[in-house]
């Protein structure tokens, strides 16, 4: 095997030179640097990651935290994640390293593994509307990224889709169609992107002279069997021909909507004439919805057009980048199909 000594006597250089080589020092000349480089490739040389760790005061580890040990099990969808997200910092030479959170001591485990600087950045998912994790990462001035945002204007990285967007393009899809009573099925309220579509629908229906009941705006799990019940509790009195029952719904998951498309089929409400759904999509494997009966409209964003952004800018953070100047919100796409139509006569 191949030591740091055995190359260093290889190339005829000081083992000092030959580490500050391979980790990037800038007082080692290009010429040698490149040497260096190649020698290690050509005799298989890789660095023993505590040495490396004692050289450069870095892992090449990027952490990620689980809500719950359940998390892999639950969304089948984030070990998909994981992997493309491990494989693009694999790219920069870095390994992804997963940290599940304790229940009830979610922030005090976060804090423990960020501050044991096993890692030398985090990536946030699905940040809170008031996130401490991310108040206490800006004030530890520790390198992290965020996949979402709390607030429009932030002083950090981030990576976003259009989360206001796609619920204004959804109602005034339906409203163009005469609906007037349109119901939004959301995420819960803590997680920020829930907070976005909502502002998103409210200012969408308010522009488009629209009211919104009181009973038209729920906060769900993104689950199959939450679509389920937020139906059952709109619809149950569908004959009763009340302004309290949608005519169309916006979802925040196709999950949702899976579990409404269930409640309708039960109840005899026909997806696409008696009731139009919409659902915002993150284009994942098992719920494809272009198979629904009817086909769902969408929102369409793919989880996974997130994976390489967010690890190109970690590590563009820990070389150096202002954190500030790597903030992207991606457009979502407006896919329509046979799950909306038009409002009926008496609806408007």
């Amino acid at each position: 095997m191949t030591t740091l000594k055995s190359l260093a006597q290889y190339l005829n250089l000081s083992q000092a030179t030959v580490s500050r080589a391979l980790n990037g020092f800038p007082e080692v000349g290009d010429k040698t640097r490149l040497r260096v480089l190649n020698a290690a490739s050509e005799l298989g040389y890789q660095a023993n990651a505590n040495a490396r760790k004692l050289a450069t005061g870095r892992s090449r580890m990027i952490g990620i935290v689980l809500h719950s040990p359940d998390e892999l099990i639950n969304a089948p969808t984030y070990v998909e994640e994981l992997a493309n997200i491990s494989h693009h910092l694999g790219d920069s030479d870095y390994d992804l390293l997963i940290n599940s959170a304790r229940k009830g001591k979610a922030l005090e485990s976060f804090k423990r593994f960020v501050s044991s600087r096993a890692i030398d950045g985090v990536i946030i998912k699905a940040p809170d509307v008031n996130d401490e994790r991310i108040k206490y990462l800006l004030e530890q001035d520790f390198p992290f990224v965020v996949h979402g945002r709390t607030d429009k204007e932030v002083d950090y990285a981030y990576f976003d889709i259009d989360n206001e967007g796609a619920a204004s393009q959804s109602v005034n899809l339906l409203a163009d169609l005469g609906h007037k009573r349109i119901a939004m099925l959301n995420a819960p309220s803590h997680f920020a992107f829930s907070a976005q579509r909502e502002e998103g629908f409210k200012n969408t229906m308010k522009e488009r002279g629209i009211d919104i009941a009181d009973s038209f705006i729920v906060n769900r799990p993104m689950a199959e069997e939450e679509g389920y019940k937020a139906a059952i509790e709109w619809f149950k009195d569908k004959n009763s021909c009340s302004d309290l029952i949608p005519t169309a719904v916006v979802c925040s998951s196709v999950s949702q909507a899976y579990g409404l498309y269930l409640a309708a089929k039960e109840l005899g409400i026909i997806i696409g004439k008696d009731l139009s759904v919409i659902a915002h999509d993150d284009v994942i494997a098992h719920l494809k919805t272009e198979n629904f009966t009817p086909p769902l409209a969408v929102t369409r964003s793919p989880f996974t057009d997130s994976c390489k952004p967010l690890a190109d800018t970690i590590v563009a953070i820990l070389s150096g980048v202002e954190p500030k100047n790597l903030q992207t919100i991606a457009p979502v796409e407006l896919v329509v199909r046979k799950s909306i139509g038009v409002a009926h006569q008496e609806d408007i």
